[in-house]
């Protein structure tokens, strides 16, 4: 059904503070059950390894500086109204947690770093407690440390931690003294609240909801088969299956898709949908996968929970080579694009998606591959828009803990800094055993290298 709800402020109450309502995808997570999406550790976060001595005060003041750019860092989500609401708070002090680290040789700082990176995802952000940001400063010495961005999923994605930590380098710099360009206007997360109710209303939306019919009337999402009953209350924490392609592969991945005039996520979700059909048998998986949900231009400095969930539905039944997978996957990829409208729609629309779900040996699935929304410099380290300190970069994932999700399983995967592609599977280990995901995640990573190595062979047998 279409997003109507009035996208003006509601009359200022107590204290004076905004209220504004909510986008469709806080509407989701306001219909789920118990804290869901609302609990503490459904969060975002990321972990950076500083070299050069790092201004304490300025660090504080930047992270300042940062929710008070960004609204969506100091809103709440007023769940017990009726409607539910959006409530914009006031500046504050961004919590921020100064360590001092024991002395330890060049190998060790490396696992404390990957320790701290693990210590970030099992943390959690109070959802009621603003700002919604936090950081840790770790500190080996005065020219080694580590900071660990946490930020609630409910006021940040990935690509919006993307932008804060670019916009912190941007205020640490200026309070440090240093002559950096300015950063770009960031329109508010409520502003693109009107947006969406704009697009979602009226005969264009009538149009999206037609063809979302004729496209997957009568088809199921694609789920993992579980091996243990999916529980309706998760009572272990997530794991994650890591995988990593290298610099070479990313190189052949970006030479294919440029010749098949698709993008790097046509070709991995390609790949995907080759794994899906071994998995399930399915000629015609509905893979559900999530998008940055950032198509209007003005929206791309804006922090929020943006992500959308676009479920594609690609034909193999006429594909004889991977080449014919990838046209296949273009073709349902930019005809999507044209019709986007937010999941919740479909899923009332078409209960067909959801009817899988209704069995607990089916997992609910995820399937994300993200770029990275900002482009370091090309002068050296002085015009790196990530910098803080004298050089930073991110801690690389390799342990198996992993951020709670509110359910189902994730595969989410992007290009690093390192120009690798990193990503995982993230599962619930109550419902899927540790080798089931391996396997899956083995396989992925062995289509995919066959793939954009001999691109015209046949699909079924890479």
């Amino acid at each position: 059904m279409p997003f109507t709800q009035d996208v003006s402020p509601v009359p200022h109450q107590e204290g004076g503070r905004d209220r504004y309502p909510l986008s469709s995808q806080q509407q989701l997570w306001c219909a789920g059950e118990g804290a869901g999406a609302f609990g503490p550790r459904f969060i975002v976060t990321k972990t950076l390894r500083i070299t050069g001595y790092v201004d304490e005060v300025a660090l504080q003041g930047a992270l300042d500086d940062v929710a008070a750019r960004h609204e969506m860092l100091r809103t709440v989500v007023v769940r017990d109204a009726e409607p539910p609401y959006q409530e914009v708070h006031p500046p504050s002090p961004v919590p921020l947690v100064v360590r001092d680290l024991p002395a330890a040789p060049g190998d060790e700082r490396d696992a404390l770093a990957q320790q701290l990176l693990t210590e970030a995802e099992e943390s959690g952000v109070p959802v009621d407690e603003l700002p919604l940001l936090r950081a840790v400063l770790a500190r080996f010495d005065d020219e080694d440390s580590v900071l660990s961005l946490v930020t609630h999923h409910t006021a940040c994605d990935g690509w919006s931690l993307q932008l804060i930590h670019r916009d912190l380098a941007a205020c640490y710099a200026l309070r440090t003294g240093e002559d950096v360009a300015p950063l770009p206007p960031a329109r508010q997360y409520r502003e693109y609240t009107r947006w969406q109710h704009d697009s979602t209303a009226g005969p264009a939306a009538a149009a999206n909801m037609a063809y979302w019919h004729r496209q997957l009337d009568g088809a199921p999402f694609f789920t993992l088969p579980t091996d243990r009953p999916v529980q309706p209350v998760q009572t272990q924490p997530y794991l994650a299956r890591n995988l990593v392609l290298d610099v070479g592969v990313v190189a052949d991945l970006a030479r294919l898709a440029r010749t098949s005039r698709s993008s790097s996520f046509m070709v991995m979700l390609s790949a995907f949908t080759v794994l899906a059909h071994r998995i399930r048998g399915d000629l015609h998986p509905v893979v559900n996968t999530m998008i940055h949900g950032r198509g209007k231009p003005e929206y791309q400095d804006t922090v929020g929970p943006f992500l959308n969930f676009l479920p594609l539905r690609t034909d193999l039944s006429g594909c004889d080579s991977f080449h014919d997978v990838i046209r296949a996957t273009r073709a349902t990829c930019l005809d999507a694009y044209a019709h986007e409208v937010p999941v919740q729609h479909l899923e009332e629309a078409i209960p067909s998606l959801m009817a899988p779900m209704a069995d607990p040996a089916n997992c609910d699935f995820i399937f994300g591959f993200f770029e990275s929304p900002v482009s370091p410099g090309t002068g050296g380290p002085a015009d790196d828009p990530y910098r803080i300190g004298d050089a930073t970069a991110g801690v690389q994932k390799i342990q198996t803990v992993s951020e709670q999700i509110p359910g189902g399983a994730a595969w989410n995967m992007g290009v690093a800094s390192t120009g690798e592609i990193r990503g995982a599977l993230q599962f619930n280990p109550g419902e899927f055993d540790e080798s089931t995901a391996a396997g899956w995640v083995a396989d992925y990573c062995r289509i995919v290298l066959a793939a954009v190595a001999e691109p015209d062979r046949a699909w079924k047998t890479l």
